[in-house]
């Protein structure tokens, strides 16, 4: 037979409970709860904060960096596109000056050209000329032995 407990709350046969036990448990409970808070919840939170802090630093930080990458890209392409510009203004401006130079030497050896064809023309008239008279002469001469050893014999 069981002997009947004071402050007894349930009685399940070997399992039981008590107030004082009941209260010691509760006690031992909030006690942990607390230390539990102090030590162990309370520096993880703010360990948590100080994180999502920084992290929302760092997020706001790239963003200014992404910012400034955009900015500086942009400063690029507009760098890039005036030498670029500048590139092909001057390929034009080389290429005009090459275009006249080619042109005056073109000129300018045709002209010589055709002043070298006018004077070899004209020392190859007064060579034919001068053959002519030669020949003339030649003739005149080769025309007079003939008569000389014609008349001779």
């Amino acid at each position: 037979m069981e002997i009947p407990r004071t402050g007894e709350v349930f009685n399940f046969g070997v399992l039981h409970l008590e107030w004082p036990t009941a209260l010691f448990v509760f006690v031992v409970f909030v006690v942990t709860l607390f230390l539990l808070n102090l030590l162990l919840f309370r520096p993880l939170l703010s360990t948590l904060k100080a994180r999502e802090g920084a992290l929302t630093g760092s997020s706001s930080r790239l963003s200014e960096i992404a910012k400034a990458m955009a900015a500086l890209e942009e400063h690029y392409k507009a760098m890039l596109h005036q030498s670029q510009t500048a590139n092909e203004a001057a390929h034009k401006e080389a290429q005009a000056t090459a275009t006249a130079t080619a042109h005056q030497i073109s000129t300018k050896a045709h002209e010589d050209a055709e002043r070298r064809w006018s004077e070899a023309s004209n020392a190859l008239d007064i060579e034919i000329k001068a053959a002519q008279q030669e020949a003339k002469g030649l003739a005149k001469d080769l025309a007079l032995l003939i008569k000389t050893k014609v008349l001779a014999s």
